[in-house]
């Protein structure tokens, strides 16, 4: 199968490494800095799990890609609109489209630009950067994908995209419930994302003061109520599962919107949390703690570089 990774970044690099160092056909669709710097160093992944280097197989024109299968996705949500002609070339010569991007608003413009019969349901959870030499630093045990069908598809064709990552020693589910799945990671994303930025801490410091703990339980109840009127499948109890799943988390961990906002970049605050808000006011509900986190991070929406 060929696969094309859009994007080298802290998220496609890692995971596209993982799939060419195993020996698939990779090819990574890259700005030309990325593909400068690729082509001189190579790509260098510095992982918990085990370092390990490839040299990549590279493009920036989506049109020298040939018979391209399987399309990785990994870019913030704020450079989607400019790939989409990139993403579209790839449609047509018979892709399938994987995002692995934060939030749901993404999969929306996607399944309207390139129809929903081309994109699949994805995410993934790792915790990753990029540092100042274009190495991807892998710092938590966590770099797993999940993915499915929002519409009808070859089941066999999911099950090689499942067994390649198997193969890659990348922990995958193949989800009959990826629309859920992905609502609950959105919940669980905008909550971590949001205290972690706002507080310029890791999750520790949240969590062991009473206060903001207390904030971050109402900030995951404001966004749970806003998903429900978005989608029918969420359980009771995802509040409590979400809530748990951040204690359960290392107090070290953060999130990479906090990372963003360190080194002065740009921040994914109005497809996160700006987007929730949009939901919500269009449902009519009263989100003050959202608005709180969204207020505090505007100024730092489009970096400071």
């Amino acid at each position: 199968m060929k696969v094309v990774v859009l994007g080298a970044g802290a998220v496609g690099g890692f995971f596209g490494g993982k799939l060419a160092a195993c020996g698939f056909d990779v090819t990574f669709l890259v700005r030309k800095r990325r593909y400068e710097q690729l082509q001189n160093t190579g790509l260098h992944i510095k992982s918990i799990k085990g370092d390990f280097s490839i040299k990549p197989s590279l493009a920036v024109d989506a049109n020298d890609i040939d018979q391209p299968k399987l399309v990785l996705v990994s870019l913030k949500n704020y450079h989607i609109e400019a790939a989409l002609p990139e993403l579209e070339k790839l449609v047509q010569k018979g892709a399938i489209i994987l995002p692995l991007l934060n939030g749901m608003k993404h999969l929306k413009v996607l399944t309207e630009r390139l129809g929903a019969e081309n994109v699949l349901g994805g995410l993934c959870y790792i915790e990753s950067t990029l540092n100042e030499n274009g190495e991807i630093i892998h710092t938590s045990a966590l770099h797993d994908v999940a993915f499915g069908a929002i519409s009808d598809i070859d089941n066999s064709f999911l099950q090689d995209i499942k067994a390649m990552f198997e193969k890659a020693e990348v922990p995958v589910t193949l989800s009959e419930t990826i629309l859920e799945d992905m609502w609950k990671k959105y919940i669980f994303l905008t909550s971590l994302s949001g205290i972690t930025t706002a507080t310029r801490k890791p999750i520790g410091v949240a969590l062991e003061d009473p206060v903001t703990f207390q904030f971050l339980k109402d900030l995951v109840s404001e966004v749970y109520t806003t998903a429900q009127t978005h989608t029918s499948n969420l359980p009771e109890t995802t509040v409590d599962q979400v809530i748990s799943k951040l204690q359960s988390l290392s107090p070290t961990m953060t999130s990479s919107m906090h990372r963003d906002l360190e080194k002065g970049l740009p921040i994914e605050l109005e497809s996160l949390h700006g987007y929730f808000i949009q939901l919500a006011e269009e449902a009519n509900i009263e989100t003050p703690s959202i608005r709180a986190i969204y207020s505090l991070l505007h100024p730092y929406e489009q970096g400071e570089n």
